[in-house]
Parts: structure tokens; sequence; C-alpha cells
């Protein structure tokens, strides 16, 4: 095979067997890897009902056909398993790990059961060992890789869980190196449910295309046409950094976990804007697997509590969490973040917890008592800190939150759910965008991993997709991302984009997603020349529907119905508090119909949000389509 490496790896930790099978055509063709295929398998070996944390979970490791090849932002690596948070469970991440994959040999690797006492896997080309991991069980990410580096090989790629995924907190994620992590669903404690420390992988072989020349002229194109978009100069230099500037600039920014909105004070902002911190942080670039984009730097902090602190740039959805807490002090974003990566915890969510528990403190649902002494005041990032180092030992009040926001919510009461903003068990991180734009509340709604922005919602700034989206021959997409009408069509565009990237093994930030180069067009010419199967857009976003499709069916089985399609919480119920979109609040009726003209668009019954018998048949799964049908939900 051209692309694919032809082989799924698969580990039984029960038993200790290990064996090989090949991929075949068809499920290359109607998935075309990373997401697309762990999602199928997931479907077919993780049955109804699946305890997340029993031995009849598994954990499938994905590459793409474009992963180990020079395509721009080819670095994507994708994990699922049936999810302790959401029921469905997918994560993606950057870095090398999905490229090693395809060097040694292998496009998935399914892992199943649980092991009797810790292990990592470690493999090299064909050798595939289980190695005790009793020394490394309870290190922190980085003295584990370093450890597994002594005993495999210095160039190894690591995906590894901290002592928090050990502790089965449902909030973890699993780390890739130590600074990418497939976060989300809490993949990592499904990791540490099975005792398993870490996947360790070495390869050698290299990746071949179809069309070598073809291949090799079309990436050199699209990694110019990459340098020249018009937001490459500076997200190249700052990262997901500068969308803070950019939310503040759209009256979007919601200081106090919501409580405010429109825009932080200029000074504040001035503090952990991207600019300051690239200013005063950053050293030097870093990049993933083949990306022109280098969106990441290595940082140092020089002086202060945390001087001598090194590692990553942290992500916007660390840096959000000045406004959402009102905290100024750009160190200690850092060190959580660091916190974050060592334990294996989810930054993204967590940050949306502690700004909810800061919440809490202030109406009075959680007192000092509760936290053990920790004033979870506004501003007061020394709590913070101190509170991370709790929820990552899962300690006093940190072990309530470990487990995510509903779920620490629930346990809190009083009100507290109403802090939040949540889909399906997930949190989603707190911008205005989620009450003044409905494309992207609409993404959140109905993504099927809960509430996540990188699966379909459309971005915040205005006219990204319209710029984008020439090709689009469907329904009309609105010229506004304000109100309702017209807005279910370029989340649908979004979401083909996301499922697509995320199934090739390409990273979004290449994408039409942000406005950037990579479309159906240009991953129809990426996928044709690699594989040597001719593909187009149209035959691209039939996988993209039959992957999403798939997914939804999996959710379905779970329990999942139309009423899950909502944002519930803060985002639902409160109206916008200050700044110019003062007031604007959510129209429900206006949204049942905006839910209506989704599921006319990706084939949902519109009364049970179950896909149709006809939509199955069209993407040819009769077989789920009769099991549906036999469980009483068509």
């Amino acid at each position: 095979m051209f692309g694919w490496t032809g082989t799924i790896l698969r580990v039984d930790l029960t038993s200790g067997k290990i064996e090989r099978e090949p991929l075949s055509e068809r499920l290359g063709l109607d998935y075309l890897g990373g997401r697309g295929i762990n999602s199928r398998i997931l479907y077919d070996e993780v049955k109804p009902g699946t305890d997340a944390f029993g031995e009849e979970n598994k954990l499938i490791l994905g590459s793409g056909p474009l992963n180990g090849t020079m395509a721009p932002a080819s670095g994507r690596f994708s994990i699922a398993g049936k999810s302790p948070v959401t029921n469905l469970g997918r994560a993606n991440s950057g870095g090398f790990h999905a490229s090693e994959m395809k060097y040694a040999g292998y496009d998935h690797i399914v892992i199943s059961g649980r092991a009797s006492k810790p292990v990592y896997l470690w493999i090299e080309n064909d050798h595939v060992e289980l190695r005790d991991a009793s020394h490394l069980w309870g290190q922190v990410v980085s003295e584990a890789n370093r450890l597994i580096r002594e005993e495999t090989d210095p160039n190894v790629q690591i995906a590894s869980i901290g002592p928090f995924g050990e502790k089965l907190g449902k909030l973890s994620c699993v780390m890739v190196s130590e600074y990418n992590a497939c976060g989300r669903c809490g993949l990592g404690a499904v990791m540490g449910s099975k005792n398993l420390k870490a996947v360790a992988i070495r390869g050698t072989k290299g990746v071949r295309v179809a069309q070598p020349e073809a291949y090799r002229k079309l990436i050199k194109v699209l990694h110019q046409r990459v340098k020249e978009n018009p937001r490459y100069p500076t997200f190249s230099l700052y990262g997901t950094t500068v969308n803070l500037d950019k939310v503040d600039e759209a009256a979007m920014t919601s200081p106090r976990n919501m409580q405010e909105s429109g825009h932080w004070s200029k000074e504040k902002l001035a503090a952990v804007r991207a600019e300051t911190l690239y200013k005063n942080y950053s050293q030097k670039w870093k990049a993933c697997h083949a990306c022109p984009i280098h969106c990441r730097s290595w940082v140092e902090i020089n002086e202060g509590p945390y001087a001598g602190l090194k590692g990553i740039r942290i992500e916007y959805a660390v840096q959000l969490l000045g406004p959402m807490a009102d905290v100024t002090y750009a160190p200690a974003l850092y060190k959580i973040a660091q916190i974050c990566d060592e334990y294996s915890i989810d930054q993204l969510e967590y940050i949306c917890v502690l700004a909810a528990a800061m919440e809490w403190y202030q109406r009075g649902f959680i007192t000092q008592e509760d936290t053990g002494g920790i004033k979870l005041e506004w501003g007061n990032w020394q709590a913070l800190v101190e509170m991370t180092e709790k929820v990552a030992r899962r300690e006093g009040f940190g072990d309530v939150l470990a487990d995510g926001g509903v779920i620490a919510a629930q346990k809190v009461g009083q009100g507290a759910l109403d802090c939040l903003s949540y889909s399906k068990g997930a949190v989603e991180t707190a911008d205005d965008a989620m009450r003044t734009n409905m494309a992207w509340k609409l993404g959140l709604a109905t993504s099927t991993r809960g509430a996540d922005h990188l699966s379909g919602a459309v971005f915040y700034r205005p006219g990204v997709v319209l710029q984008k989206a020439s090709m689009w021959k469907g329904p009309k997409i609105s010229e506004s991302f304000e109100g309702y009408e017209d807005q279910a069509a370029p989340v649908y565009f979004i979401q083909t984009i996301c499922t697509l990237a995320d199934a090739l093994g390409l990273c979004k930030f290449a994408t039409q997603r942000v406005g950037e180069e990579i479309g159906l067009d240009e991953m129809a010419e990426l996928f044709t020349t690699a594989t040597g199967i001719e593909t187009n857009a149209q035959a691209l976003t039939d996988c993209a529907d039959r992957i999403w499709t798939v997914e939804r069916a999996f959710l379905v089985r779970e329990g999942t119905t139309r009423q899950d399609d909502n944002l519930f919480g803060r985002a639902m119920k409160d109206p916008v508090p200050s700044g110019p979109y003062k007031g604007l609040t959510h129209d429900q009726e206006k949204w049942e119909r905006l839910i209506d003209e989704y599921y006319s668009l990706v084939g949902w019954d519109k009364d049970t949000g179950v896909p149709t018998q006809e939509k199955l048949k069209e993407l040819g799964l009769e077989d789920i389509c009769n099991e549906l049908r036999g469980m009483g939900k068509l």
C-alpha cells in the first residue's frame, strides 16, 4: 500500500498476546485513517454499556495516510476509547508520535484488556514487547520518559500518563512527549485503568507515496502558500496566544468566569497578551512534524518564584485563565501548565474548572474550610497554583475537581452547574463566542465528544468561512455569525474540514477551519498523490459524513438523543452581562429551528437525533442501521 503501512497492531494486556493484521483497503477508503478508522474500530469492538475503566474497553492509537510524509502540518496523532465522561472518547495531538508509528510499520494500534501490574509497550519496527513499568509508576511524565529513553532509544517517541492518569482522574489526558497532549474525554484515565504507563515507539522504515514527484511538487506549493497566508506572520510568532487579543477586539472576553463580558482592562490584558509573553519568556521556535507554522516556542522564566522553569509556550486555553480568573501574573500560568503536563491533566477543561471553583468560592457554595485553607479569590494566582498541585495529587478539594467540571459541580450542588457551560459531560472554554456566535455554539453542542471547539465550531472572526468556502455548493452560508439564520451550513462545512484533518493526520491550524490554505480540494490532491487512489472533494466529504455518523451511532447506542445537542448552564441561561452585546439572551425557539436545519444537513431524524435509515444506507452503513433498528432506536 502507498500512504498507509497496511498493518494494524493488536496488543492484549491481559494475556500479553501480540498480533498483526492487515489493514483492509475498504477500511482505508471508507474511513481514511487516524480518527476515522479509530472510530469505526471503537464502534465495532466496544459494545454498548461497556465500563470505560473495564477490561472490555479498548484504547486505539491511530495515524493517517499523510503522517510521516512532508505534507504541511502532517504531525497529528489520534487516540480513541470509551470515555468515562463523554461516552465517545477521541483525542488528538501534535508532535511526532504518529509519524514514528508509520516508520515502525503500523497504521493503528489496538490495546485491549488490563495488565496485572504496570507495563509499558515498547515497539521498535517489527519488535514489540510489554515491559515492566513498576519503577515508572508514580513518576511524572518527564521523568518517566527520561527513564524509558535510557532503556530503549534516545530518539524514541512516547505517549504516556503521569500520576494523575494513574489515579484515574477523569480530567486526565495522554501526553505525547512532554509537551503535546491528547486532551479531553479522560483517555489518560482509561490508560491508567489498564495499568499502561506508556507506549514507546521507534521506527526506521519510512513511508512510501504513490506519486513521489507529483507529491513533492504539491507539498512545496502548499508549504509556500501556508507561509504566504495573511495570518502566518502573527500565528507563527505567537501561536494560539494571539487569540486573546483577537477575542478582546471582538468584545468577547469574559472575565471572572463569564460574569463580565466585552473587554478586560487594557492594563490587565497587557500583562498576559501574546506580545508580552513572547517578549518576556520565549527562547526559540518549536514545530511539530513537517510543520512550516511552528506555532510553539521554548520558554524560560528567569525571575520570581518560578525562576528556572523551562518548557513550551502556553496555549490560549491556559492564557485564557488570565481573564477568567482575573490573574495578571503570567509566570503562574506557565507553572499551572507545567503541572498539568507533568501529571497528565487536560489543560483546556481544567482551567474552566478552576475559574468555576473561584466563582463557587465567591458565591459561598464552597468555603475556605472546604478548600483546605486555600483562598480561591479572584486574581489570587498563588491559590490557583496550590490548588492545581492538590488536583494533580487528588488531595483534599483537589479530589473533588479531579473528575471534571460537571461531576465536581454536581458534588458541590447549590447551583454550581449554572456557573459552567457544558454539553454531553464536557465543559468548554469560557469566552462569549458561546453566547454571541450561534455557529460557534452549534458546533459545541453537536460535537460527538462533548462540548468541543475543535470538532467544528466556527471561528469567531466573521468572513473566514465565506472566504475559504468558495467550493461550497450546499445551503446558504450566513454572512454574519450573529443570529440564528443560515448558521448550520458553516458548522457542517467546518465539521467536515475538522473530521478529515483528524483522519488524514493534518493539523487544523493549516486548514480552512482557521482561514488557512488546506481545504477539501487540497486534501483530495494530497490523498490522491500519496495513495495513488483518485478522489475528490465530494468523495472526501462522504468519508467525513461516514465518520461523523459512526460516531453519532456510538453515542445513540449509549442513549444520546436530540435533547443532548444543547449547551447547558451559563451559555444557555444567562444574558450577556456587559459590553456591546449586553442583554443578548438565548432564544430556545430559534435554537430548535437551527437544530432542525443542522439535522437536515447531516441526515439525522429531527425528533430523535438518530441518523436516519436513508442516511445510514447511503453511506454504506447497513450493519449499523440493522443494529440500531434491532435496539429500537430506528
